[in-house]
């Protein structure tokens, strides 16, 4: 199923990958699913743009839909696990670069030109810094820089680790712009790693100078916004006047991004999102549930595209939960199951939210209504094991459900192409594991439990 247009985006793998030999021009691969909010954010505030539809004569744009046929079977012959991954490809087929799916439009396109005329791969440039073969050009570090480091599945990496190969990248780089947000990234890698081997005095220095800078901040927008948590939290001691210092710059850059008109609504209210979360490391928002209210009422009263919507009311949604605010999260999204083309995932929210105040029950029935809500074979497996850990977590007494979900699943499983690839897989691989822990057992939990563990003779290759 193609949503995104028929005019540019193609959807038969095979067809986009001979009509880029042909053309000789790259590929441009999209993999997502409906549900996704940031799917849903690329779709409306980067691939609607003009000048990014004016790039159509210059590559082919390929659009896979994870519930598609024999989509996650693609997805693990070219690593593609995280929804959503964006790749760009050679007219010949390998593979040159992954663009991060959180930057904004402009800069998306900006470093689409880039790949679309690279004369090396990111793999290649890599290589090339730390074999010490050859100096890159600045384009060759924009692009290690902006590259989805978060996607790369080990296409890049390969055995290297990430904390330490992003530090070393940092301290080779020759353009300023690309070292920052190197930087950035090589100290969340190594916060993630929870290295306690850096230089933390050194780094938060750096960080206060960026965050103080409103054109450092603007040009890491994604990064100030996804990484404020993490490293506040791993850069100072938690209760000090330090992590205080650092909260409050940090605040005071999200809150440059929450009111900047040229941040986009989605990204906007990210930012306040995240600001919210680091109040939570000692530095209340005065005013907070009047802000988070007038922010989202605003949103929903003038936001009505699907895409765009559903990204909106689920930030909105989270900043109220985060907040602690869980009787208005909830009416939130109530009130947007029947409007919206993905209710089920909103469902899901529904359930956190019960599991929050304390009753489970509660989030199984959303687990529950979610499955039966949702669609499409990677998707109906995904929520129908989510639905079934929260029975066995919760109600491992009703062997009934258990049974009838597990038979469910596994006539489900049966009926999939591509049930033991990629995503499916790892679903699969979630399935026997709870298995094993619920103790009575039965007919199609035992037979289920047992397709997860023995993996069939995989589908002839894909023949593109």
């Amino acid at each position: 199923m193609n949503t995104l247009g028929p005019s540019l985006w193609m959807s038969d793998a095979g067809d986009a990958f001979a009509q880029a030999r042909e053309r000789g021009v790259p590929v441009l691969l999209y993999w997502g699913a409906g549900w996704c909010p940031p799917c849903n954010r690329v779709k409306a505030t980067i691939f609607n743009r003009p000048d990014f539809a004016a790039r159509a004569g210059a590559m082919v744009a390929l659009h896979v839909d994870g519930d598609s046929a024999g989509a996650q079977q693609m997805a693990e012959r070219f690593k593609m696990r995280s929804y959503p991954t964006l790749i760009v490809f050679r007219p010949d087929g390998s593979e040159l670069t992954r663009l991060p799916c959180e930057v904004d439009g402009e800069r998306f396109v900006q470093l689409l030109d880039l790949a679309l005329r690279a004369p090396f791969s990111v793999a290649q440039s890599m290589q090339a810094v730390l074999s010490g073969e050859r100096t890159l050009g600045d384009d060759e570090w924009r692009m290690l820089a902006y590259y989805a480091w978060d996607c790369d599945e080990r296409q890049v990496l390969g055995t290297l680790d990430l904390a330490t190969t992003l530090a070393r990248l940092t301290r080779t780089c020759t353009l300023d712009e690309a070292s920052v947000r190197l930087e950035w990234h090589a100290l969340h890698a190594a916060c993630e790693a929870d290295r306690d081997n850096i230089d933390k005095a050194g780094a938060l220095a750096h960080m206060e100078a960026m965050l103080a800078d409103p054109l450092q901040v603007r040009a890491q927008r994604d990064i100030v916004t996804n990484y404020a948590g993490d490293l506040v939290r791993y850069l100072a001691v938690p209760q000090s006047e330090q992590c205080a210092h650092l909260a409050a710059m940090w605040a005071q850059a999200l809150v440059q991004l929450e009111t900047d008109p040229t941040v986009t609504l989605p990204d906007q209210l990210a930012a306040l999102r995240a600001r919210v979360r680091v109040s939570r490391l000692g530095l209340p928002i005065e005013g907070l549930n009047e802000l988070a209210h007038a922010r989202i009422d605003h949103a929903t009263a003038t936001v009505n595209e699907p895409a765009l919507r559903h990204i909106v009311m689920n930030t909105a949604a989270g900043i109220l939960s985060d907040a602690g605010l869980l009787n208005e999260a909830e009416s939130l999204l109530l009130a947007e199951l029947n409007r919206s083309h993905a209710p089920f995932y909103f469902m899901h929210n529904l359930a956190t939210i019960a599991k929050k105040r304390g009753d489970p029950l509660a989030a199984v029935s959303w687990y529950e209504q979610a499955w039966k809500r949702a669609t499409g074979s990677a998707t109906r497996l995904q929520w129908g094991t989510t639905y079934l850990h929260g029975l066995i977590d919760f109600a491992p007494h009703d062997a009934a459900r258990i049974e009838q979900v597990a038979r469910v699943l596994l006539r489900e499983v049966g009926e999939t192409r591509d049930a033991y690839f990629q995503r499916n897989r790892m679903q699969m691989q979630r399935i026997d594991r709870k298995l094993a822990t619920w103790g009575e057992g039965g007919e199609y939990a035992a037979a289920l439990r047992q397709a997860a563990r023995v993996i069939p003779n995989r589908p002839r290759a894909l023949g593109f």
